[in-house]
């Protein structure tokens, strides 16, 4: 987000933030189902915990650049660049037009440019961590069924009466005795 839209605009955005963060947490278990690529959600996740993921928001000003810069393993094969309008989405890379252009040789002053917008970017790391974590954390299965207890009787507490009515039941007695058993 940019420094161009007005200040209603923003706030409407930081607002739908936690909206956008539950629709993500819903996205990935759904796409999980379905997309074998999100199976090494887990080794992403650790990825980022280890810091060999790192990820930033630059929110100063207007920024519409895409560059993917590929740094290779053997100094030999040297670095490339690509420099365009193509977003890292589905339609970006396969439906739209798009145009792009490959950089070997001016790759270090691309990178330069980079590394000055990446420092003025702002550390969002743990709030990706935040939400891939839910996505596959392991719940022990007491944890599930107390959850889903709760859940189903959450919109309703047990009156006085259904209480000890409940209690006699169970222990076999009438609510009067029940009570004196309790104190």
């Amino acid at each position: 987000m940019g420094d161009q839209v007005s200040k209603r605009t923003k706030k409407a955005l930081v607002a739908s933030l936690e909206h956008i963060k539950l629709k993500l947490d819903s996205s990935i278990e759904r796409e999980k189902d379905q997309n074998d690529f999100l199976r090494g959600v887990p080794a992403i996740l650790d990825a980022l915990r280890a810091g060999k993921i790192v990820c930033r928001v630059y929110n100063t000003e207007t920024f519409h650049a895409k560059a993917y810069i590929t740094h290779a393993r053997q100094a030999v094969v040297g670095s490339s660049a690509l420099v365009g309008s193509s977003n890292f989405t589905v339609p970006g890379l396969t439906d739209n037009v798009e145009l792009n252009v490959q950089l070997r040789r001016e790759v270090e002053v691309l990178q330069d440019w980079f590394e000055r917008h990446w420092e003025a970017a702002e550390e969002i790391t743990p709030d990706i961590i935040q939400v891939v974590e839910r996505q596959t954390a392991l719940y022990d299965p007491f944890y599930v069924y107390a959850r889903a207890l709760h859940e189903f009787f959450r919109r309703h507490e047990m009156t006085d009466y259904e209480w000890l009515t409940a209690r006699s039941e169970n222990w076999g007695s009438s609510p009067a005795s029940a009570s004196t058993i309790s104190g």
